[in-house]
C-alpha cells in the first residue's frame, strides 16, 4: 500500500493553438521526500515511486538524489524590534542550522538591521557564521525585504547549483523601500526556492505583518519553498530543522509526458510507511 502526503503542484505550459498532439517528452521535477519526523530517506527506487499527472499514471523514467552543489543566502533579522531574543535564541538556532546542512555546502548571512548588510561573503566554512553574528547588535528598523531581493540577485549568478534564501524574522516595524508587490517580483528568478521562518515576538505595525505575511507566503508558494510560524524566538531552531530537513531530502524525478498539456496537476507516492512528498520543483 502506498503511504504518502499528496504534494500538488499546477505550472503552465504554452502550446501553440490547434497544435497536433504531440509524442511524449521527458520532464523533470524536484521532489522532497522525508520520514513522519522529517529526516530524508535515502535510497529510493524507481518501485517504490509513481506519479499521476492530471490523475493519469506516468511511466517513472529516473530517479536519482539531487546532489547538485547547494548554495545558501542566510538572512537574520537585526533589527531593534528583535532585542534581547537575537543573542538569546536567533543567533544559535542559526548556527545549528548552518552545522546541519550537507558538506560543502556554500552560504552568505545577511542582517537586515537599519540597510541589508552582507556581513559574511560567500564560503563554506561554518565558523565564518559565528564570528560574524555574534559581533552584530540589533539595530534600527528591519529591511528583510529589501534584503530578500538584494540576495537573491546574487543568487542568480550561481549556475547549475541549488539556490535558496533563507529568512528568519520577526514581526517588527519593517522599513523597506519596495511595495511588497514588487519585492516578489524582482526576488523570485534563477530557481532560488525562498524559506522563511517568523517568530511572533516584537509585534509592530500591522501593515509590517501584513507585508511580512503576503511577502513570505507568495514566495514559498511561488517557488517550491517554506514558510514556518513558531509563536516565539525559542520555536526558530525546531522550525529550521523543518527547512534544513527540507534542503536535504531531495530527489530528481524525470517521467514521460504529453508536451500539449495547459495545465500539470502532480501527485507523488512513495512506498515507504510514513513517507512525506512534496514537490519543490515544477516540471521542465
Amino acid at each position: 500500500m502506498l503511504h504518502a502526503l499528496v504534494a500538488l503542484i499546477t505550472a503552465a505550459a504554452a502550446p501553440q493553438s490547434g497544435a497536433s498532439p504531440a509524442a511524449a517528452e521527458l520532464r523533470t521535477i524536484g521532489v522532497a521526500i522525508s520520514d513522519d519526523k522529517g529526516r530524508p530517506i535515502p535510497g529510493l527506487t524507481l518501485q517504490e515511486v509513481a506519479l499521476l499527472e492530471n490523475g493519469v499514471a506516468r511511466d517513472v523514467a529516473e530517479l536519482t538524489p539531487d546532489d547538485r552543489p547547494l548554495t545558501l543566502a542566510v538572512l537574520v533579522d537585526s533589527s531593534e524590534a528583535v532585542g534581547s531574543a537575537y543573542r538569546l535564541n536567533v543567533v544559535e538556532a542559526v548556527l545549528r542550522f548552518l552545522a546541519s546542512l550537507p558538506p560543502g555546502t556554500r552560504y552568505t548571512v545577511w542582517t537586515t538591521g537599519d540597510r541589508p548588510t552582507k556581513v559574511v561573503e560567500l564560503t563554506d566554512e561554518r565558523g565564518a557564521a559565528a564570528k560574524a553574528l555574534k559581533r552584530t547588535y540589533p539595530t534600527g528598523g528591519s529591511t528583510m525585504l529589501d534584503a530578500l531581493v538584494e540576495a537573491a540577485r546574487e543568487l542568480r549568478q550561481q549556475e547549475g547549483q541549488r539556490t535558496a534564501v533563507v529568512a528568519v524574522a520577526g514581526s517588527g516595524i519593517e522599513f523597506s523601500n519596495r511595495p511588497r508587490e514588487r519585492v516578489v517580483d524582482e526576488a523570485r528568478g534563477g530557481g532560488t526556492r525562498f524559506m522563511a521562518v517568523q517568530f511572533e515576538e516584537a509585534a509592530g505595525p500591522l501593515e509590517s505583518r501584513q507585508n511580512y505575511d503576503y511577502v513570505f507566503s507568495e514566495l514559498a508558494r511561488k517557488t517550491g519553498g517554506l514558510r514556518e510560524i513558531v509563536l516565539s524566538s525559542m520555536g526558530i531552531e525546531s522550525a529550521l530543522k523543518k527547512v534544513a530537513s527540507d534542503l536535504t531530502a531531495q530527489y530528481r524525478l524525470r517521467y514521460a509526458t504529453l508536451p500539449e498539456l495547459k495545465e500539470r496537476k502532480l501527485e507523488v507516492q512513495v512506498a515507504r510507511p510514513g513517507a512525506r512528498v512534496r514537490v519543490v520543483e515544477t516540471p521542465h
